[in-house]
């Protein structure tokens, strides 16, 4: 006969849901004759996990009273908890301890807290939800069925006013080595806002002086992502609670930075000359902004330039400019035509949101879904369309995206999902380009 089959269903086809928000959907167990079982659970969890191992160099003294130095390995962890739940979907009343042969189905429904982090996966940690439904059977092996889903909190840059920032920056070097240097160059960047979503084309407008006496050949472009992970030395374990500090002892961190997106632009700018010029590079589907709720990771964006000449040493000149990736665009910046007037969808608002650990002042703009769509001062409930999507009312339309980093940004625990989980992002296409300062069309 062949074995009973278990599955877990969602009602959100995608599989991404938001703080605040339900997750709902059904369990299915199939058996084609009497099947063991004391119960069927379902078991939700969320945590942020880091994880890796380092060395240390041991003194030693042998008993012919030599000195000896060795490597030992040394593991790091930390792991936050944000949700541990468990429903019980069924139990056996009988005492036979069985379930007869058919087809049965059970739905399940748990909100979601609303101070948490969204779904992350780097080289050193994560952010990772789970839903795993579970037969509990007698004198045997559990029947089990894990499924990872997505948490994409709303970071609505429409209520963060440094997101509507515009951003500069300047670098000049003199270039050359030594008793060769060939003069200073110059460069400026303008960037016309510090907050973007994924979609979205980050427009960087440069302004070259070339003061030196060698040409200025190329210039580079890049959006790097910087994450940030603690651990403690042999493991710390501890149940978010909105001010959780961590502890300070045994302490290490490790950091990563990759790259999101990247560009070269050829260019020739002569001795004595300047030029003015626009660079675009389209963000990917990446994880928005970590600054909040998440004490043990922290994910942050930089936009990196340089400009480069054909002198052998020391002949670039850098600049890095910090900028946000939320999940609802700006909404001043866009043609009204982005955003369909439905009567139906309530305004947007800013959400609450707990505050920053060790802050008594809450974040703007990181926020979430109320739990209760009736307790004072909520916001009203986001409607559904057909297809259970939910509808974000200050955003144009939406679509969720896999991370671009794919199952080779799943470093950690990778067969948790039946291979290794990947996140979908919100991710905004074909937004209209906002440049208002940038230099004419060559």
């Amino acid at each position: 006969m062949p074995e009973p089959v278990l599955e877990v269903e969602f009602d959100q086809p995608q599989e991404v849901f938001l703080p605040g928000q339900p997750i709902s959907g059904r369990v299915h167990l199939k058996t084609e004759e009497k099947y063991k079982a004391r119960a069927v659970n379902i078991q939700f969890e969320g945590r942020a996990y880091t994880d890796w191992d380092d060395y240390e160099s041991v003194r030693r003294v042998d008993a012919e009273g030599k000195t000896h130095f060795d490597r030992r390995r040394v593991n790091y962890s930390a792991t936050v908890n944000y949700l541990e739940h468990e429903i019980l979907l069924w139990a056996c009343r009988d005492g036979s301890n069985e379930i007869a042969p058919g087809a049965y189905t059970w739905p399940f429904s748990f909100v979601l807290p609303t101070t948490v982090p969204p779904s992350f996966e780097g080289k050193y940690g994560y952010v990772r939800y789970s839903v795993k439904a579970e037969v509990d059977r007698p004198w045997r092996f559990d029947k089990a069925k894990k499924r990872c889903i997505t948490v994409s909190p709303l970071l609505d840059l429409n209520t963060m006013a440094q997101a509507m920032t515009p951003l500069h920056d300047q670098a000049s070097e003199n270039i050359g080595f030594c008793c060769f240097k060939k003069g200073y160059l110059e460069l400026r960047v303008d960037i016309p806002k510090t907050g973007f979503v994924p979609g979205e084309v980050v427009p960087m407008n440069l302004h070259i002086l070339n003061h030196g006496s060698v040409p200025v050949t190329e210039a580079k472009a890049k959006i790097v992502q910087n994450s940030t992970f603690i651990a403690f030395r042999h493991g710390l374990t501890s149940s978010y609670s909105g001010d959780t500090v961590m502890a300070v002892s045994n302490r290490e961190t490790k950091t990563d930075q990759s790259t999101v997106v990247k560009m070269t632009q050829a260019m020739t700018v002569e001795p004595g000359q300047e030029h003015k010029m626009a660079l675009e590079l389209r963000l990917p589907s990446v994880t928005p902004s970590i600054t909040h709720f998440c004490p043990i990771i922290t994910v942050e964006y930089v936009v990196e330039l340089s400009i480069d000449t054909s002198s052998t040493f020391n002949s670039s000149v850098d600049c890095a400019i910090p900028i946000i990736i939320g999940t609802v665009p700006i909404r001043q910046f866009l043609p009204p035509a982005y955003y369909p007037q439905d009567p139906a969808l309530p305004p947007s608002v800013p959400y609450p949101m707990a505050p920053q650990v060790g802050s008594v002042v809450a974040p703007p703009g990181y926020g979430f879904l109320p739990a209760d769509p009736d307790a004072p001062g909520a916001a009203p409930a986001l409607p559904e369309t057909t297809d259970g999507a939910v509808v974000i009312p200050s955003a144009p339309p939406i679509a969720y995206e896999d991370s671009m980093y794919g199952t080779d940004g799943t470093h950690l625990k990778t067969d948790e999902n039946e291979g290794p989980f990947v996140p979908k992002y919100p991710v905004f296409n074909d937004l209209p380009v906002y440049n208002p300062t940038a230099p004419p069309k060559e």
